[in-house]
């Protein structure tokens, strides 16, 4: 009984390791190293960095709804068009609610410091193109601000800026709706 009872389990694992094969998670936490190669070969060094906060949302929404947002978004993009995704980041600007219950607030140094080391890491992985998936309003500011800061050094990847769906950036050629001039 104990010999069929391990059998049953070589088969059962055998066909998840066939299954995984098939068909690679976009989670990089997900992944063992030899499937991560492979994944970044099918995403073709293409990675998404989802980037929210923790911060107070009312009395009824959790802290953490900006990034569980902007993940699912990512996410879901990811199975549309195979890429690797980065696992939660709430790293992000949020000086003005520092003082809710709840909230997490690094200061801009570190804030600028820790996302250089983690794309820099991605790329050191094999992410050529980093996308960074904004879910957070505050961070409008500070993610243009880290791309543009990009070209100060020649580097093997690029950092794109992708704003949550809805969210929009600051967009100067936008007229306001108090701008009487033609």
């Amino acid at each position: 009984m104990r010999r069929f009872q391990l059998v049953l389990l070589w088969l059962l694992l055998g066909a998840t390791t066939l299954s995984a094969q098939q068909k690679l998670s976009t989670r990089w936490e997900e992944l063992s190293a030899d499937e991560f190669r492979h994944a970044i070969q099918q995403s073709k060094g293409v990675c998404l960095l989802p980037f929210g906060i923790l911060e107070k949302h009312g009395p009824h929404l959790p802290l953490g709804t900006d990034l569980i947002n902007v993940r699912y978004a990512a996410l879901h993009a990811a199975d549309a068009e195979y890429a690797i995704v980065f696992p939660e980041y709430y790293f992000g600007q949020i000086f003005e609610a520092k003082h809710e219950p709840g909230t997490v607030a690094y200061g801009r140094q570190l804030e600028l410091q820790l996302l250089q080391e983690t794309t820099d890491e991605m790329a050191r992985n094999g992410c050529k193109k980093v996308i960074i998936v904004n879910g957070h309003g505050g961070n409008e500011s500070l993610l243009p601000f880290f791309a543009q800061s990009q070209l100060e050094k020649p580097r093997d990847y690029v950092v794109y800026i992708q704003h949550g769906a809805n969210k929009e950036p600051n967009n100067p050629l936008k007229k306001d709706p108090l701008d009487t001039t033609q």
